[in-house]
């Protein structure tokens, strides 16, 4: 019978911290499938948004409260937001998929039958 002793150093599989935690989603989730202003509850942000089909967004606010921090996509031109990013408008198609991530007040989707959008919260 072969025995294993481990180590605290051999547990350290990755970062443990609430506040990257936070960051990802853990505070919540929601879905939405209904072409209404989706936001975050008081004091938390979207941190995330997954489309479950391919989407087209007719808003997206970014949360520019923190100056001269980050920048995210934003449905009107936002100052400082890099050189040549340009703003996410009607031409802007989200594939089936794909998970965007930043810092968001609110976004609006459109209505749904075939999937709608997952979105998660933090601070």
């Amino acid at each position: 019978m072969e025995v294993q002793i481990k180590t605290k150093k051999q547990n350290k599989m990755g970062l443990n911290s609430t506040e990257v935690a936070y960051s990802f989603g853990q505070l919540g989730s929601g879905f939405s499938d209904e072409a209404v202003e989706v936001t975050p509850p008081t004091g938390k942000v979207i941190v995330a948004i997954q489309f479950l089909e391919d989407t087209v967004l007719s808003t997206l606010v970014a949360d520019t409260d923190v100056v001269d921090t980050a920048y995210f996509s934003h449905t009107t031109a936002v100052a400082n937001n890099g050189g040549g990013a340009a703003e996410t408008d009607g031409a802007t198609s989200f594939p089936k998929g794909l998970t965007i991530y930043g810092r968001w007040k609110s976004f609006t989707p459109p209505t749904s039958t075939a999937g709608g959008v997952i979105f998660y919260f933090g601070y």
